[in-house]
């Protein structure tokens, strides 16, 4: 036994965890996995435990997608899950449990239909290049009552003290837990609907952040379970109420120093984070099949509701999608505004980190900054999720840099995701068509 398995072997004697989940996210970022004996997981960090390779090609309700190619074709074999022990940590709502993210090997390779492998291959491109991405999370959701699935909170109030202090118990539980986990938190805030609140994760290394980002929302929706209540990262879950998202603070670094790095007086962004912008506003239409990854995620996009609708940017204005926050020196960074709550982390980061990289490789100019009011300006993105995946599969660049494999596995999914919206019949159509027509 190495180093790190005894480093393993004492953290789990000393949390007398007798049992650890191991889990892993699909392509819709659900959590997946399983739970083994503290003492089998021991003796399979090596070589890994198995896991159907199937499991990559379900849909949000967990029907195998046959036309991924991951199904049948080669009697849906075993991959390897072997564990990345920097994210042990303990299941904190579950006595005498632990948790590890295990990543999909198969032949001693990553498996190209594992998310997290398609964030690390972004990864490795950039860091080939001399730069390494940091970047924060923002995740908005709906706490609701268990029962009835009601807001637990009543009004527009943003940043209401008085709608914190309502849930205080559930939200202090959340950040408890976060704490236990190892997941650095910023602020918790009321946000702008009934039952809305967002918290936010401390800026850190990309990876880090979408294992976080993946962990934060799963823990959230266990603990406000065990407690009675509800919680939705559902991208529009009531008509008239706010959309919830997952907005992500970025910056690249290279030899220790922040490329974006500005002064609030200078004219001009720095040549570098010109570029990055350019490229997320190049080639924002093919990655919208990852910031609005179901049906759902379309109706958040609307005019005047703090979700974008266009391909804009600007400095310090929230009606754009690609904002320059009012920050100097090492906190410079660009804010991706355009991705849903809904997203898989590291999907969304990935496309988000890749998008910005073609950008800079391109030397690609952004057009002008918006100062007004971008929602005034034309809808340019995508507007449903059909014409999200045609413009995915028609990026070349996009599918060479994700992999032809990966894409036609998550395209297939949600292809049958949006074959399934079409197909049903809505009281919305039979109220307005059955009598009439």
């Amino acid at each position: 036994m190495n180093a790190a398995q005894e480093k393993v072997e004492e953290f789990l004697r000393q949390h007398e965890s007798k049992k650890v989940r191991l889990v892993f996210t699909d392509q819709n970022g659900l959590m997946r996995g399983k739970n083994v004996p503290a003492e089998i997981f021991l003796k399979s960090i090596e070589n890994g435990l198995g896991f159907a390779q199937s499991i990559f090609a379900m849909d949000i309700e967990g029907e195998t997608i046959a036309e991924t190619g991951l199904l049948w074709e080669h009697g849906d074999p075993d991959y390897h899950a072997i564990p990345d022990l920097d994210t042990l940590t303990l299941v904190p709502w579950k006595e005498n449990t632990a948790q590890v993210i295990v990543e999909a090997m198969v032949e001693g390779k990553p498996f190209f239909a594992d998310p997290r492998f398609i964030l690390k291959k972004i990864l490795n491109q950039l860091s080939e290049a001399g730069y390494t991405a940091k970047v924060a999370s923002e995740l908005e959701f709906y706490l609701l009552h268990g029962d009835t699935r009601q807001p637990t909170t009543t009004g527009t109030q943003a940043y209401s003290i008085l709608h914190i202090v309502s849930v205080e118990k559930i939200l202090e539980q959340f950040e408890k837990h976060a704490a236990v986990m190892g997941i650095p938190l910023e602020a918790t805030l009321s946000e702008y609907a009934p039952g809305q609140f967002e918290i936010n994760l401390r800026y850190e290394d990309a990876l880090q952040m979408a294992d976080h980002t993946f962990l934060f929302r799963n823990m959230v929706k266990e603990t406000a379970a065990q407690l009675g209540y509800h919680v939705t990262f559902m991208a529009k879950p009531f008509a008239d109420s706010a959309g919830s998202s997952f907005h992500l603070h970025m910056s690249l670094w290279k030899d220790g120093k922040n490329i974006f790095t500005r002064r609030s007086d200078e004219k001009e962004l720095p040549q570098l984070l010109q570029h990055f912008i350019a490229g997320c506003q190049q080639y924002l239409n093919p990655a919208m099949a990852f910031f609005a990854p179901h049906v759902n995620s379309y109706k958040r996009l609307r005019p005047g509701s703090y979700a974008p609708i266009n391909d804009s940017w600007g400095c310090d204005n929230r009606s754009v999608s690609l904002r320059v926050p009012a920050a100097e020196g090492n906190a410079s960074r660009l804010e991706n505004r355009i991705p849903g709550a809904d997203g898989n982390p590291y999907l969304v980061i990935a496309a988000a980190l890749a998008i910005g990289w073609l950008g800079i490789q391109e030397k690609l100019s952004p057009k002008p900054q918006v100062t007004g009011n971008a929602y005034e300006l034309p809808l340019t993105v995508p507007r449903d999720l059909h014409a999200a995946l045609d413009a995915l599969q028609a990026s070349s660049k996009i599918v060479q840099m994700l992999g032809e494999d990966f894409i036609h596995v998550y395209t297939a999914i949600k292809r049958a995701e949006w074959k399934k919206y079409i197909g049903t019949i809505t009281e919305w159509e039979r109220g307005r068509y059955f009598e009439l027509l």
